[in-house]
C-alpha cells in the first residue's frame, strides 16, 4: 500500500500555513483600521481646535465632592478628584464586602436552621436574588429609591436625627478627640482582662469541676475599665 504523500510545511495546501496567513491578514487589517480611525479622529480635534492629552490632569475641576475620605474642593486638579473618587470606590468595597460576607454567612447557616420559617425566608431569599442579573438589582433599587422615598424637603424620620430621603440617608457621627481614644483603650483592656477571667474559670473549672460565673463578671469587668 502506497504511503499518501506528505504536504509541505510553507504549502497552501496545509491547514496550519493558512491559519497563519488568515490570522496575519486579520491582524495587518485591525491595525491598518485603527490607525484609520486615530488619524482621522486627531485630524477632526485639530480643525475643531480641540486639545488631547492628559493635560487638564493639573487643571482645577471646577466642581465639589459631597463625600470624600480625602478632603477636595472645587480649586483643586481634576488628578486629586480621580484619587479622591478611587479611594470612594474602595472604601465603598470594603465596606460592601463586610457586609456581604456577614450577610452571606447568617443566610447560609438560615438554610441549615431547623426552624422552619427562617430555614424557608432564607432559601427564598437565595433563590430570588441569585437568578436576578446582578445589574437589573441595581436599576430595581435605584428607580424605587429615587421615585418611592420622599424628597429632602420632606425627608422621613425613623429616628431622631435620622433622615432618609432621596438624596440617601443622613445621620449623625460622633466627632473623635482624646476622651474617645481613652474610652476605646478602657474598653480594649476591659475585654482583654474579661477574656483573662474566662480563662481563668475554664482551667478551675477542669480542676476542681466547681463553675464559677462567667457572664456577668466579664461584663463588669469591661464596664469598670
Amino acid at each position: 500500500m502506497a504511503a499518501s504523500p506528505k504536504t509541505r510545511r510553507w504549502s497552501w495546501r496545509s491547514k496550519s500555513f493558512r491559519s497563519l496567513i488568515y490570522q496575519v491578514t486579520a491582524l495587518v487589517l485591525l491595525f491598518a483600521a485603527g490607525t484609520y480611525l486615530l488619524q482621522n479622529t486627531l485630524e477632526n480635534m485639530r480643525l475643531r481646535g480641540i486639545k488631547s492629552g492628559f493635560d487638564f490632569i493639573t487643571q482645577p475641576a471646577g466642581f465639589a465632592i459631597g463625600e470624600s475620605v480625602i478632603p477636595f474642593d472645587s480649586a483643586e486638579s481634576y488628578g486629586k478628584a480621580f484619587i479622591v473618587g478611587l479611594s470612594n470606590t474602595l472604601r465603598v468595597a470594603v465596606v460592601g464586602i463586610v457586609l456581604a460576607t456577614i450577610l452571606g454567612t447568617l443566610i447560609g447557616i438560615g438554610r441549615l436552621s431547623r426552624n422552619y420559617l427562617v430555614r424557608s425566608l432564607c432559601t427564598a431569599y437565595v433563590e430570588l436574588f441569585r437568578n436576578v442579573p446582578l445589574l437589573l438589582q441595581l436599576f430595581i433599587w435605584y428607580f424605587v429609591l429615587t421615585e418611592l422615598l420622599p424628597s429632602a424637603d420632606d425627608a422621613l424620620q425613623p429616628l431622631a436625627h435620622v433622615y432618609l430621603s432621596k438624596n440617601g440617608l443622613q445621620y449623625p457621627i460622633p466627632v473623635w478627640s482624646a476622651a474617645h481614644l481613652w474610652m476605646a483603650a478602657g474598653i480594649a483592656i476591659g475585654v482583654l482582662v474579661a477574656w483573662g477571667w474566662t480563662r481563668y474559670c475554664a482551667r478551675h473549672r477542669a480542676a476542681t469541676g466547681v463553675a464559677r460565673p462567667v457572664l456577668l463578671p466579664a461584663l463588669a469587668l469591661i464596664a469598670v475599665c
